[in-house]
């Protein structure tokens, strides 16, 4: 049995609300009034955030089962100008080993979490 804390959604509502905004963003293609374009903005950061959402939580720090995505990572997507400042590279590692320590545990029969970014590191630790 899998446990979820904390706040989540499941992948497949977070795809269709990332298509709902996709679709609309690309219904305000020429927006004619300063309403309108104020709508467009929000809905292509809203559209954006989704994405990234999606990528975070679905591809690069997603647990064994893949079925939901953790809504901390709506935390660092708050400022889309500071993503350049998170230090990727270390929270996939930390993400990693957490994944790895809780395989320790005899009733865990899998583990979760990026295996291509495993498969990179070991293929530069073997140079």
């Amino acid at each position: 049995m899998v446990k979820h804390c904390g706040a989540h959604v499941s992948y497949t509502t977070l795809k269709r609300r990332y298509e709902e905004l996709l679709n609309r963003c690309n219904q305000l293609v020429e927006p004619d009034t300063e309403e309108e374009r104020a709508e467009k903005s929000v809905v292509r950061t809203t559209c954006v955030k989704a994405f990234f959402l999606l990528l975070l939580g679905y591809t690069l720090f997603a647990g064994k089962n893949s079925k939901i995505v953790n809504l901390l990572w709506l935390y660092v997507l708050q400022d889309l100008d500071e993503l350049g400042e998170w230090s990727w590279g270390g929270m996939g590692l930390v993400f990693l080993y957490e994944q790895f320590s809780l395989t320790s545990d005899s009733d865990v029969a899998a583990v979760g979490g990026y295996m291509s970014l495993l498969v990179v590191i070991f293929s530069f630790l073997s140079f």
